[in-house]
């Protein structure tokens, strides 16, 4: 493995967190362990995949790829994304640009192209970007590292995937160089001292291991969007219940009660809803599985 690394974010040193993670939607390994900063508590895997393995840890059947065309499933996944063109829409301006990274099959997209001129995305996944391009959406494939453009954006939208790349840090800094004077970040991630996280450490739905190479909490996240001098940060929790429902699901099935193999067992939609209640408590200790962080890049 390795001389360990220095922190990412702020260059501590790193501590062994957890050794022991399991893989109980994909079932996949890795050699990657989580460690937790010394000084500034930024958890990340060491040693990370390299930028030629990175898609392989996203199989066809990944959630995000593959989406339920009924039932409760599907009626859950409608509202989320629902609610993510709400967002992009309180943030874009009137004709204003975004950009969505790690747009998947491009459904944010699609449901803001017809109200603005310019809407792109960034996906990792080649087949992802088959179904985007069958849309018409503006779609790249590949990672933002590798996106080159001389367009600037009025929102940059990244949900649930600061946490998939390989240089957290590096990221938001070309993000804040796409941004618009006056421009606004919008991130979403699990939060790794959420309540649920902390009752169920290594066994956490959402530690998502191997895939999750980095995990923030409020304090982190706020460190990463001020690294690359963006401001006036908002870190808030979001109502969620996929962190206790992945949890569950997943200690079913390290006890072998739950036998199936696709990502999301039959009872998930209503372990979902189940948990819902459970963000009363969340709240009162420490924060839900989501959390939120909006920057914004100076006016000129």
């Amino acid at each position: 493995m390795g001389a360990l690394p220095g922190c990412n974010l702020c260059g501590g040193s790193i501590a062994l967190l957890y050794a022991d993670c399991n893989d109980f939607e994909y079932f996949m390994t890795s050699p990657g362990r989580l460690h937790r900063c010394t000084v500034c508590g930024l958890v990340m895997m060491w040693p990370l995949p390299t930028r030629e393995e990175l898609p392989g840890l996203y199989p066809a059947n990944y959630h995000s790829f593959e989406e339920p065309s009924k039932g409760v499933d599907a009626l859950l996944l409608r509202r989320y994304q629902e609610h993510q063109a709400a967002l992009c829409r309180r943030y874009l301006p009137r004709g204003g640009a975004l950009l969505e990274i790690g747009c998947a099959t491009g459904d944010v997209l699609a449901a803001l192209r017809d109200d603005f001129p310019s809407v792109a995305g960034i996906e990792l996944s080649k087949e992802a970007c088959e179904v985007a391009w069958e849309r018409g959406l503006d779609v790249f494939h590949g990672t933002l590292d590798e996106y080159e453009t001389d367009a600037r954006f009025d929102v940059v939208f990244m949900s649930q995937v600061i946490e998939h790349v390989l240089d957290p840090v590096q990221t938001v800094a070309k993000i804040a160089r796409l941004l618009k004077p006056g421009g606004v970040l919008y991130l979403e991630t699990p939060n790794i001292r959420a309540f649920d996280a902390r009752v169920w450490k290594q066994r956490w739905g959402l530690i998502h291991y191997p895939r999750h190479l980095f995990l923030f909490d409020k304090h982190t996240i706020g460190l990463l969007v001020e690294s690359a001098g963006l401001e006036n940060t908002k870190v808030r929790s979001e109502p969620q219940s996929c962190g206790w429902a992945l949890s569950v699901q997943g200690e079913l099935r390290r006890r072998n009660i739950d036998r199936h193999r696709e990502p999301r067992s039959p009872y998930y939609p209503a372990l979902l809803l189940a948990c819902l209640p459970l963000n009363a408590l969340d709240i009162c200790f420490g924060g839900t599985a989501f959390m939120s962080a909006v920057a914004q890049k100076r006016a000129a």
